[in-house]
């Protein structure tokens, strides 16, 4: 059984997949936890949340916003990436909840390779 604010979403042999709310109760700041397996056995772990990059700083004026906003575009455009952090509010119960989500996909994927 798994903790409360993580929920699985989807069940397969080859992946498992849990939502894990954010303790701040925005559904936009969920997270997305995806165990999979590929043919050789290698099980990948990844990781799907909403990121968003820090385009207003202070209260600048209008223009200048959008200038920083028109940069990162042409930064995303001509380097493919750009860097970003997101912060995610887990209590002590979310993080034993990931740790059995972890833990119970792992048994699931290793479980449906013997079948």
């Amino acid at each position: 059984m798994i903790e409360k604010n993580v929920m699985q979403i989807l069940s397969s042999e080859k992946n498992i997949i849990y939502r894990m709310s954010c303790d701040c109760m925005d559904p936009e700041c969920d997270l997305i936890l995806e165990l999979e397996k590929d043919d050789d056995g290698f099980i990948f772990l990844n990781l799907y949340k909403n990121l968003e990059w820090a385009s207003y700083y202070n209260d600048d004026v209008w223009y200048k916003r959008l200038w920083r906003r028109i940069r990162c575009a042409f930064k995303v455009l001509f380097t493919g990436y750009i860097r970003v952090e997101e912060t995610f509010v887990m209590r002590e119960y979310q993080i034993d909840g990931f740790m059995k989500a972890l833990k119970e996909g792992r048994e699931h994927l290793e479980g449906c390779a013997e079948r």
